[in-house]
């Protein structure tokens, strides 16, 4: 049994990315703030994603660039040479990340369990969250503030958006009724998340002629964003607002906040809608929905997992280890357009009946 502290004057996270996950970790941190207003509490996170939680309050946010390797580690431990805290809370299982956590003293250093943790987490850490199988990655990260018994039954992610961000995205939107695309998520080794450009047209083609909208095509300024952007553009009769490597990620968050839902695969953008109390239609066939759909609104989900999964492995979620991807290039292919189209009228029908309702 971990001994219980009556009071913590200290804590410090490490999560340094992905956007996504950065976003996924909000609940439990405005979690650990509610339960201890008073506590100093630090997080250490990269450079991009620092700019997602910019301007969040009760908290000191220091960047580490993940690209300065151990200079940067060795830097980090300067700056934070004089203090030490009640609580590391390790809620980023890389090896990079438990080794930065040598740069940084705590006199309880909190890592995942056995199961969930990876890289040898385990060895870096002098105390472990409980086990919880077969959970969301939401509740992965809320296990840590149930470690520090803080009451989790209030999902509060409280992103920050300035004025100008709005200002941004109504430029961009030109005041039309949009959806947002984000066709894209990050390039993982053997994980393949990206349905087809001709998919993606075919669904801002229905999302106009069916539902009178406009589609903002979102996206990192690389070439594999630049290049599906170009075949969605070539393949769509309806031609989309190109906003491909032109917003900010606070710009980013505006046009989501104010689009009536956002299509994207197992991606930050998808979580982003969610914290952001937008619908989220997300491509599920590679990622297990249980565990990657968007949390508020995991009914939108478009879920081809199983049968990915049975297709490309013979194997059903009932068989393989919680969470399991579907490592094959072809099995995004599951989803078709009807059941993207499908999840448009479904989300539509609901947005509809809501706006009946309140004005009744």
């Amino acid at each position: 049994m971990r001994k219980t502290f009556v009071k913590i004057d200290s804590i410090c996270v490490i999560r340094l990315s992905a956007l996504g996950d950065v976003c996924l970790f909000l609940p439990t941190l405005n979690a650990i703030k509610r339960a201890y207003p008073n506590a100093k509490i630090v997080w250490i996170v990269g450079k991009i994603e620092a700019k997602l939680i910019d301007g969040i309050g009760g908290v000191e946010i220091i960047v580490y660039d993940k690209s300065s390797g151990l200079k940067g580690m060795f830097e980090l431990g300067r700056k934070l040479k004089n203090r030490r805290f009640d609580y590391l809370l390790m809620a980023q299982e890389a090896l990079r990340a438990s080794v930065l956590s040598l740069f940084i003293r705590a006199d309880r250093r909190v890592g995942f369990d056995r199961d969930r943790a990876k890289d040898f987490q385990s060895l870096f850490c002098n105390a472990q969250i409980a086990p919880n199988p077969r959970c969301h990655m939401i509740e992965n990260y809320l296990d840590f503030a149930r470690f520090l018994s803080a009451d989790t039954s209030t999902i509060e992610y409280n992103l920050i958006i300035p004025r100008e961000a709005f200002n941004e995205a109504s430029a961009i939107a030109g005041g039309k009724n949009y959806c947002v695309l984000s066709p894209i998520a990050n390039a993982v080794r053997r994980n393949w998340r990206n349905w087809t450009a001709e998919g993606y047209a075919a669904a801002i083609d229905y999302a106009y002629e069916k539902h009178g909208l406009t589609t903002i095509v979102t996206g990192a300024n690389d070439l594999i964003n630049r290049e599906m952007a170009d075949a969605i553009a070539r393949a769509a009769k309806r031609k989309p607002i190109d906003a491909v490597g032109k917003t900010s990620i606070k710009t980013l968050l505006a046009l989501i906040k104010n689009a009536r839902f956002v299509i994207a695969p197992d991606s930050g953008p998808g979580h982003f809608a969610a914290a952001l109390n937008v619908p989220a239609i997300a491509l599920l066939a590679a990622a297990d929905p249980r565990r990657a759909a968007p949390y508020q609104t995991p009914s939108f989900a478009v879920d081809r997992y199983r049968e990915a999964l049975l297709k490309y492995s013979g194997q059903t979620p009932e068989t393989v280890k919680f969470g399991r991807r579907v490592r094959n290039p072809k099995a995004m292919s599951e989803i078709t357009t009807c059941d993207v189209t499908a999840m448009i009228d479904k989300v539509m029908k609901k947005q509809n009946a809501d706006l009946v309702q309140k004005t009744d």
